[in-house]
């Protein structure tokens, strides 16, 4: 397997595609998700890209726009 740094946007991106597969896999056996479940997964995403500076400081700009445009 690769060798990859922790916290690094390497990890990042492995476990988020880790997740859409999952997602993937659950989409064949259900139709639908809950907003709850998909509320869930969101934020887990979230706490796993905040590992690096770089995307957290994406992540808060992001949340700042949405928030400005509500």
């Amino acid at each position: 397997m690769f060798d990859i740094q922790k916290g690094s946007m390497e990890e990042v991106l492995v476990i988020l595609q880790n997740i859409g597969l999952q997602i993937n896999e659950y989409e064949k056996s259900n139709t639908m998700i809950s907003v709850e479940a998909y509320k869930e997964l969101l934020e887990f995403s979230i706490s796993i890209a905040r590992r690096t500076n770089e995307v957290s400081e994406t992540i808060d700009e992001m949340i700042e726009d949405i928030e400005k445009q509500l």
